[in-house]
């Protein structure tokens, strides 16, 4: 007889307790599997990309957070609604992010970059164009001088008020927002009514 697998036996606990409820569950073993799989995968890429931030922290190498705006500056512009950061950076350095509380657009306009994010390691020049989800941590190898433009959703003035916003202290704090759905729900429904 083969031996259960731990889905197997989250299976046989679900399906006793839908059994030993007289409410109806909305949602099906599977997804609530898939849900939990993802979550679990999300933590650990969580996980593994703090303690690379702490490893290179730690090297003895490292710039340090004193050394690395004189070697890699940023600029920083502000326009209605909107926060800009410019930020260049040389060859043979390695950059861990923070983490973004916002969507944005991330622009390579110069350099040979490696980019490793949750679920993805991928090499780009420029020009290269990516958009940035929020809850996002990501580690940079610079193979060629490199200049990187975001454009942030942004209320604030300074650069203190907009970093606060746009980006989190922990995982924890990230501002994950539900998407609006009602369009594409009217969409649908216009479809549906088509004779």
């Amino acid at each position: 007889m083969a031996e259960l697998s731990q889905k197997d036996y989250a299976r046989i606990g679900f399906e006793d307790f839908l059994s030993s409820s007289d409410k109806d569950f909305p949602f099906e073993f599977d997804d609530i599997w898939l849900f939990l799989e993802q979550k679990r995968a999300r933590e650990s890429w969580q996980e593994k990309i703090l303690e690379f931030k702490d490893e290179i922290g730690s090297h003895e190498k490292s710039l340090g957070p004193n050394m690395l705006p004189v070697t890699m500056p940023v600029e920083h512009s502000f326009t209605e609604k909107q926060y800009i950061r410019e930020f260049r950076a040389p060859a043979n350095h390695t950059i861990v992010s923070k983490i973004h509380n916002t969507n944005y657009p991330l622009i390579l306009l110069e350099g040979d970059v490696t980019i490793v994010e949750s679920g993805a390691i991928k090499r780009v020049q420029a020009p290269f164009f990516s958009i940035t989800e929020v809850g996002t941590m990501r580690a940079v190898i610079v193979h060629e001088d490199c200049y990187f433009i975001t454009v942030h959703p942004s209320e604030a003035t300074n650069i203190v008020d907009a970093e606060e916003e746009i980006f989190a202290k922990t995982f924890e704090d990230v501002n994950v927002v539900p998407k609006d759905c009602s369009s594409i729900e009217k969409f649908i429904e216009q479809v549906r009514n088509i004779k």
